[in-house]
């Protein structure tokens, strides 16, 4: 017995890393011809993981996007509307894509609108209004379950040193899905703080953090093997959709479950 239904699953950021790890595992938990709307920069990887996907019986469509651009969200919405089976039991919404932005830098060095502006497009406004357009396409309906979740970071909750960029677009980010919990009581909202993960961003920080003590802490992570694999994360992330026991808009750390 799947634990989700046939679902309608929509992950962002899914052409590797903790989004690909999301779409590997839902598989698991869904009905046979569930859809997957795969949305991403890299064609190839999205094309992988399509394929990936075909062979455990899911319906997938690749969506290779820049998701800052305008009319992205846009585009997402449509194509998963028009690709959704008429059998759908379960709506989910996976905001996963996410970018560090210069992490070298002090916040003061940051005087440059349009910069600062890229960045909150990708890492906010898009996610912001996807889910919107998400929301409205698939409205409330008898039989048919919705979730949101939020790819998140301790960064939403803590300050770290030249990570100004990313902490702010993460604090955004958690606010505004606390604030939709608020408003669609209905729907299902998670932040989830995935953990420090072993992917590529990891080497970004490793290498690029301004702030020495803070570089030399995942550093120290690194060699010491304290890194989380993206299945181990995903796998906890799972466990806590499937139970649904959690408040909804609640900010939920991997460390917390």
């Amino acid at each position: 017995m799947s634990s989700f239904g046939r679902v309608l699953c929509i992950i962002t950021g899914a052409s590797k890393g903790f989004g690909r790890a999301i779409a590997t595992d839902m598989a698991r938990h869904v009905k046979p011809k569930s859809m997957f709307i795969l949305v991403a920069r890299s064609e190839d990887e999205l094309r992988n993981l399509q394929s990936d996907l075909a062979r455990s019986g899911m319906e997938a469509r690749s969506v290779v996007l820049d998701l800052s651009r305008k009319g992205s969200p846009e585009m997402v919405v449509r194509i998963a509307k028009d690709a959704c089976p008429p059998d759908i039991e379960h709506v989910i919404l996976f905001n996963n894509a996410g970018t560090l932005g210069d992490v070298s830098r002090l916040t003061r060095t940051f005087t440059s609108m349009a910069e600062v502006d890229s960045y909150l497009s990708f890492n906010v406004s898009s996610a912001f209004c996807l889910t919107a357009g998400v929301l409205q396409a698939f409205p409330r309906s008898s039989g048919v379950r919705r979730c949101v979740v939020n790819v998140s970071s301790l960064c939403a909750l803590k300050p770290f040193p030249t990570w100004g960029l990313y902490c702010t677009g993460k604090a955004a980010r958690d606010m505004m899905f606390k604030v939709l919990a608020e408003e669609e009581p209905d729907v299902r909202v998670l932040n989830y703080a995935p953990g420090p993960l072993n992917t590529d961003m990891q080497e970004t920080i490793r290498t690029k953090t301004g702030d020495p003590q803070l570089r030399q802490q995942f550093l120290d992570m690194f060699e010491e093997g304290e890194l989380l694999s993206v299945e181990r994360s995903c796998a906890k992330l799972m466990k806590l959709l499937k139970e649904d026991k959690y408040k909804s808009g609640e900010h939920i750390d991997y460390y917390d479950v």
